[in-house]
C-alpha cells in the first residue's frame, strides 16, 4: 500500500471534534479528520502499519492511498488531459499595449525600467493586430485588454488610438476589458462602451490621503478624488468593475478605511459580476523602489489579513480570500482541480505592443530579454521560446517532480522563477501548506457546518 505523497494533513480552526483535516490535491478529497484517524493518518506517513481495514478501504476510496507508486503516478498522468480541457474551455487573454508611458509615479512600479518608450501606438499597427488576432485564434475569440503604460491618458492623440482599437473589437466581435490607474476613466467611459466591456481593473491602496502619497501624478498631485469620479461613473452605468488594492506593511491596516468608504458607497453590496476586489501584494519582480522592510511574503500577507479581519470584520465583507482553494471548497464543495501550471504565458495570456512585439505575459511585457518575435511589420516568433513557456508546467520542472503542494502551486509564475534562477524549467516556490492553514483557520466554521 503506497501513502500518495500528496496527500497534506493540516490543523484546523480549533474546535473539539476535528482538529485536523486532510486533503489530496491529485484526488480532490478533503475531509475533516478526529483525534484517532489523524494519529492513523501519522503512522502511514511514517511508514508504519495501521490494522484497520475499513478505514485504510476508505483511503483507497478518496484516493489518499495508492495499492503501489505506479498506480499514483498513472493517475497523475490521466488526469494531466482533464486539466488541459479545463483549460482550453477559457477564452485566451489577448494584452494590447498602446503604450508604455503614464501619467503618475507610483513608488512602486515595476516598469520603471521601461518608462522610457512613451511613445503611442499607430492605426497602422492597430489594424494588423486584429488581422494576426483572426490568423492565431481562428477557432476562439479572445478577449482584449488594454494594459500599459497606462492605455487610458486623456490627450486627444491617446484616445483617439483607443476610440479606434475599441470600434475594430467591437466590428470584430471582441469582447475588451482595460488595466488602468483610473485617473482619466471618466473620460474614456463613452468610447470604451462602444463594445462589450468585460471587466475595467483599477487600483486604490487605500484612502485619500494614503492613496495620494503612493499613486500621484509625475508632479506630486493627488489621484484618489478623480479616480473616484470615474469609478462612481463606471457603477452607475453598470460597467464591471475590479478594484485592486497594492499592500505591504506601511498600508495594510489602511484597508479598513478604504472598505468603510466603498461599503458606504453601496459597492460592496453589488453582485461580483458588477463589483470584485483583489488584494495584491507588492513586490520584488524586475525592479522595486518601495522600501524593502515594507516588503510581505505571500503567507505574512494573508496571515495579515485574516489577523485584521478578525478585528476589523468589514474586511470579511471587503474581500473573500481564496487561500489557495479552500473559499471554492466552501462555496462549491469541492476543490479545484490538479493544477499542473499557473503560468498562463502563451496559453492562455499573450502580449502585443505598440513596437510590434509579442510577450508572453503581464510579468514580462516590455522587458526585451523576454520578447518572443514580433507580429508587426513581418510576423517572426522564435517558436522554441514559445514551446519553453508552453510546455513548462509541474510534469516538467524536475524540482517539482516530488513535492508534495505541487499540484497546487502549479509551479508558481514562470517570469519569477526565470528572473530568479535563468531558468523557465524551475518553480517558483509558495508557501502553500501556511496559505492552506490560514484558509482552514478563515473558513474554518463553515467548513465544520458542512461537515466533511
Amino acid at each position: 500500500m503506497h501513502f500518495s505523497r500528496y496527500n497534506l494533513i493540516l490543523p484546523m480552526k480549533e474546535n473539539p471534534r476535528f482538529p485536523y483535516a486532510i486533503m489530496n490535491s491529485l484526488s480532490g478529497a478533503f475531509d475533516l479528520v478526529q483525534q484517532p484517524e489523524y494519529e492513523k493518518l501519522s503512522a502511514l506517513q511514517q511508514g508504519n502499519p495501521v490494522e484497520d481495514k475499513e478505514f485504510l478501504d476508505y483511503l483507497l476510496q478518496r484516493g489518499y492511498m495508492y495499492h503501489s507508486p505506479k498506480e499514483e503516478e498513472d493517475r497523475l498522468h490521466q488526469r494531466w488531459p482533464e486539466f488541459q480541457e479545463a483549460l482550453q474551455e477559457s477564452a485566451p487573454q489577448v494584452l494590447l499595449v498602446p503604450t508604455y508611458g503614464c501619467n503618475l509615479a507610483c513608488a512602486y512600479c515595476y516598469q520603471n525600467g521601461i518608462k522610457q518608450k512613451t511613445q503611442l501606438m499607430s492605426k497602422e499597427v492597430v489594424d494588423v493586430f486584429f488581422d494576426h488576432l483572426k490568423k492565431q485564434f481562428p477557432n476562439k475569440k479572445p478577449f482584449i485588454t488594454l494594459f500599459g503604460g497606462e492605455a487610458l491618458i486623456a490627450s486627444e492623440r491617446q484616445k483617439d488610438v483607443i476610440d479606434y482599437i475599441v470600434k475594430k473589437a467591437a466590428k470584430g466581435g471582441y469582447a475588451i476589458s482595460a488595466v488602468t490607474n483610473g485617473y482619466d476613466l471618466i473620460d474614456y467611459l463613452d468610447i470604451l462602451e462602444q463594445a462589450e466591456v468585460k471587466e475595467i481593473q483599477i487600483t486604490l491602496d487605500g484612502p485619500q490621503a494614503v492613496h495620494d502619497v503612493r499613486r500621484s501624478t509625475a508632479n506630486g498631485k493627488g489621484t484618489y478624488e478623480r479616480i473616484m469620479l470615474g469609478v462612481t461613473e463606471a457603477v452607475k452605468r453598470q460597467i464591471p468593475i475590479n478594484l485592486r488594492m497594492v499592500v505591504d506593511k506601511s498600508n495594510y491596516e489602511d484597508l479598513v478605511t478604504l472598505a468603510e468608504d466603498l461599503d458606504k458607497r453601496g459597492w460592496l453590496d453589488l453582485p461580483v459580476q458588477r463589483f470584485k476586489t483583489q488584494i495584491g501584494r507588492n513586490y520584488e519582480l524586475f525592479e522595486c523602489y518601495a522600501a524593502p522592510q515594507h516588503l510581505l511574503d505571500q503567507a505574512e500577507h494573508w496571515a495579515m489579513f485574516v489577523e485584521l479581519a478578525e478585528k476589523y470584520p468589514i474586511l470579511k465583507k471587503l474581500h473573500q480570500p481564496e487561500f489557495k482553494g479552500i473559499h471554492h471548497l466552501v462555496q462549491t464543495g469541492e476543490l479545484y482541480l490538479p493544477s499542473y501550471d499557473t503560468c498562463p504565458a502563451c496559453k492562455t495570456e499573450w502580449v502585443f505592443d505598440l513596437y510590434g512585439d509579442i510577450y508572453g505575459c503581464t510579468a514580462t511585457t516590455g522587458q526585451d530579454e523576454y520578447k518572443l518575435g514580433t507580429f508587426y511589420p513581418d510576423y517572426r516568433v522564435r517558436q522554441r521560446d514559445v514551446r519553453e513557456w508552453q510546455e513548462r508546467s509541474v510534469l516538467t520542472i524536475p524540482k517539482c517532480q516530488d513535492c508534495d503542494v505541487s499540484l497546487i502551486c502549479g509551479g508558481g509564475c514562470g517570469a519569477v522563477a526565470k528572473t530568479k534562477t535563468g531558468q523557465i524549467q524551475s518553480p517558483d516556490c509558495r508557501p502553500i501548506k501556511e496559505i492552506l492553514t490560514l484558509g482552514l483557520k478563515y473558513y474554518g466554521d463553515e467548513l465544520l457546518k458542512m461537515g466533511y
